[in-house]
């Protein structure tokens, strides 16, 4: 059995343990706890002032990379957090229509902490900017595909409005689909040739 040490992002170090034909990677360390108290008071302000200045001052607070585990001890504050945020969800999901990048690269951030109906509100908000801008979309996603765990519940969750309504899915497919496509920017290439070929290959 041998060791390898990994600087496999930011600030998180890990062992990788060979054996035999796979290895574990193992964390030295984690990034430090969230200070969801802070969190939650600055989405607060965010949402009574949607500034971009507000949003860059909601994901100071959040976790950088996906992975984030709260402690035991933690793990009440971080539930209410959860319910917090997608009580005022609405807000946020305003400011990407409106495309505003602090407010949708906050959404992406977001995805760090959430998990359940929370991580699905994302995915459903975020999605539909696929159609709105396009351009913005991939710009986004391809900053933070790191914390994109899953393409197809973010390019193809259409959210309650389509729910068992199988024209209505898949008109809203071949629509978003158009939509990526039509992206020609030289630096958007990977991530939009990306959607497209997950696209194509699950519709």
């Amino acid at each position: 059995m041998s060791l390898i040490i990994l600087n496999r992002a930011r600030r998180v170090l890990t062992v990788a343990v060979i054996l035999g034909q796979g290895f574990l990677a193992l964390p030295l360390w984690a990034e430090p706890n969230v200070d969801w108290d802070s969190l939650r008071a600055a989405y607060a302000l965010y949402t009574k002032d949607p500034t971009d200045s507000n949003a860059s001052k909601v994901c100071s607070f959040l976790p950088h990379d996906l992975g984030y585990s709260a402690p035991p001890t933690a793990r009440r504050n971080h539930s209410e957090t959860e319910k917090f945020i997608l009580r005022g969800l609405g807000v946020l999901e305003g400011q990407i229509f409106r495309s505003k990048p602090n407010s949708v690269a906050l959404a992406f951030r977001l995805y760090t902490i959430a998990d359940g109906e929370f991580a699905e509100s994302l995915d459903v908000t975020l999605g539909k900017l696929i159609c709105r801008n396009p351009r913005l979309f991939l710009q986004q996603l391809k900053a933070n595909r790191h914390l994109v765990a899953r393409l197809d519940t973010l390019l193809m969750n259409y959210g309650p409005d389509f729910t068992e309504d199988d024209q209505a899915q898949a008109a809203e497919y071949r629509h978003r689909l158009k939509c990526v496509r039509k992206v020609r920017d030289r630096e958007l290439q990977d991530i939009r040739d990306e959607c497209v070929e997950f696209m194509e290959e699950n519709p």
